[in-house]
């Protein structure tokens, strides 16, 4: 054999190894998450239960719900890092060719590699700093508690590892791609090392620091988002960097886990995973056809009225789910065949669902109010935010409707006059009673003051979990996909909240917002004229953001400049959730709109000419939005929780 074939081999022999390494731990991960995942459910049921039947929660439950939470979620956040589930904007390397896509790939690799070796120090710092501590109640000791931030950083490692092997596996001239790739960014580091050390840096430092830190701090992010660099290691990349200009790394490293890990110190996060849990409970037990069932009843004597079904469904189905993507997928697959066997205009009918499908990301219970609400450090209320919600995502649903109207009357699609049978409504109001006695009893019991959102989120699991076992829907295979389906989407929102904390927190240290301010201001003192920039900058935004990370990047920027300017904050929390809403659907990342055009087949350039009438009635309704608070908030103050 020769050198180069044993060379080769030997490779290939390190590859399969770094490979089943990866997938074992990925295994060892994937088990223990589901076991976190049941204990919490568990957990909550029986805080829900010694609340309301014992009334006597314990705050020994409570406090273990939360350090179970920071583990799901840090933990969440390798194991998808494992099983390459993290958002990212994958622009760039669409534009490349398959070199150009192997070097990018090695870019990002070595980029998140570089992140995994920071939570790795911080990881060690937070165990050595926090033994000296113990829980308040548990009486644990906060260094055991703060090893997942250690565990995590290994797990990113071996995962980037194994990216970089299998980049060189699939081409052994990757390696020289890696290799030079390396050596660039060791010389960069070297010479901005060398650099601080200059006096310009000290200069602009000393003199220009809050200017200075916005450059590095949005250059630096922007960067790794062009890049395709999954977005929470960006943020924390970026945060990392701004700090460092006034933080030495040494100092800095022993509180970057401190951060992370406090990121999510929050007992109200808890209702993220667990709405999601019950909608993914829901979803599995067949909700989606009661609910068709239902929304055909009101809109069938509507011309087109299958495409009016679709808006009435994807927003009941899209509130119990809390996700548009849940709501496309889910509602879209069952109505697009009936469209097509009924000869329905096909790039109209993916328009419509993709149009209507976030419209249950406005109405609640929805995680994104959620978010916002504790971004804000709890400003605005979840009760508030829940209700204010309403409104506005039945006008962003009337607009799809009131479009799909027009265009049935054009194309000349007849409704459906047959007369209404009481069986016939009796039955189909049977069958949905169930599943809208959900969104009833959830938002009832936390606007009544019954139980907080957390609980709420309690609530949802433990009757949605009856409700699948009342119906023989939920078999032990379809339980472990419900827990799969809640690890990855929480896992992914969870870590982002978790590294966005170091973006914020040297946002923070710089005074950036104050920054950003004054930017704003200089240009208009005019509320009205700023809320129109900043609806303008949104939209920009959500054609190429997810909507976790631009809540997590936007909020903590805009939130203090337009409360100085008198905004109420529930009212600006529905005007982000609101504009997000429709950047979920607009290209290029517009991941509502693809899964749509991917259900009915149809081109996305054909799907575009009927989006956009929709699109512009939307616009309107978020004007009227925006400039009539009491839209968005008589509903908050008729029930007195403003």
């Amino acid at each position: 054999m020769t050198q180069e074939s044993t060379g080769a081999a030997q490779g290939g022999s390190g590859w399969k190894m770094l490979l089943a390494l990866s997938r074992a731990v990925a295994l060892v991960l994937k088990y223990i998450l589901l076991l976190f995942l049941a204990l919490m459910s568990v957990l909550i049921i029986y805080q829900v239960v010694a609340r309301f039947i014992f009334n006597n929660p314990s705050a020994y439950t409570e406090e273990l719900l939360s350090f179970l939470l920071i583990w799901l979620g840090i933990l969440g956040g390798a194991f998808c890092f494992m099983e390459g589930r993290h958002l990212n904007l994958p622009l760039l390397i669409d534009m490349l060719g398959e070199r150009g896509q192997h070097r990018l790939r090695a870019i990002n690799a070595l980029l998140t590699l570089g992140f995994g070796v920071v939570m790795c120090i911080g990881g060690y710092h937070s165990i050595v700093d926090g033994m000296m501590t113990v829980s308040p109640m548990l009486r644990l000791p906060m260094g055991w508690l703060q090893s997942v931030l250690l565990v995590t950083g290994v797990a990113i490692v071996l995962s980037q590892l194994l990216e970089l092997a299998t980049l060189i596996h699939e081409d052994r001239r990757n390696l020289r791609s890696v290799a030079i790739i390396a050596g660039v960014m060791v010389l960069l580091i070297v010479a901005v090392a060398f650099a601080r050390q200059t006096a310009t840096y000290e200069y602009l430092v000393d003199e220009y620091l809050m200017t200075f830190s916005m450059v590095v701090l949005f250059g630096a992010f922007f960067t790794f988002l062009i890049l395709g660099t999954s977005i929470s290691a960006g943020l924390a990349l970026a945060g990392i960097f701004t700090l460092s200009l006034q933080i030495d790394f040494g100092s800095l490293s022993s509180t970057i886990g401190e951060q992370i890990f406090g990121g999510l110190d929050h007992f109200g996060f808890l209702a993220l995973p667990f709405f999601v849990l019950a909608g993914a409970i829901m979803n599995q037990c067949g909700i989606a056809h009661r609910l068709i069932d239902f929304a055909m009843l009101i809109g069938r004597r509507i011309p087109g009225s299958l495409w009016q079904t679709n808006v009435l469904a994807n927003m009941l189905f899209g509130c119990l789910s809390g996700s548009g993507i849940a709501a496309a997928t889910a509602i879209g697959n069952i109505i697009a065949p009936i469209a097509r066997e009924n000869k329905y205009d096909m790039p109209m009918t993916t328009a419509v669902n993709a149009a209507s499908a976030p419209t249950g990301m406005l109405i609640p219970p929805t995680g994104a109010f959620i978010v916002y609400s504790l971004i804000t450090g709890g400003s605005a209320s979840i009760v508030a935010l829940f209700l204010a919600g309403y409104f506005p995502g039945i006008v962003m649903g009337l607009a799809v409707m009131v479009v799909a109207y027009v265009y049935a009357r054009r194309r000349g699609y007849a409704s459906d006059k047959s007369p209404f049978r009481l069986a016939e409504v009796a039955g189909v109001l049977w069958r949905a009673i169930p599943s809208l006695g959900l969104v009833v009893l959830v938002i009832g019991g936390i606007v009544g003051g019954a139980f907080t959102a957390t609980e709420g989120a309690g609530v949802a699991v433990l009757y949605s979990l009856v409700l699948a076992i009342c119906y023989r829907k939920l078999t032990l295979e379809k339980l472990i996909r419900v827990g799969m389906e809640t690890i990855y989407a929480s896992g992914v929102i969870l870590f982002l909240i978790a590294c966005s904390g170091l973006m914020s927190w040297s946002m923070t240290f710089a005074s950036i917002p104050d920054q950003i301010g004054e930017i704003l201001t200089s240009i208009s003192s005019n509320k009205y004229v700023i809320l129109l920039m900043i609806n303008v900058a949104l939209l920009i935004v959500g054609t190429f953001m997810d909507m976790s990370p631009a809540m997590l990047i936007f909020t903590p920027i805009l939130f203090p400049v337009v409360t100085d300017l008198g905004v109420d904050p529930v009212h600006f929390g529905v005007i982000i959730v609101y504009n997000l809403c429709m950047g979920i659907v607009t290209p290029p990342v517009g991941t509502v709109l693809f899964i749509s055009a991917s259900i009915t087949g149809e081109k996305i350039t054909r799907v575009i000419p009927p989006l956009l009438p929709i699109f512009t009635v939307q616009f309107i309704g978020l004007l009227v939005v925006t400039y009539l608070p009491a839209f968005s908030l008589a509903l908050p103050r008729l029930f007195g929780v403003m």
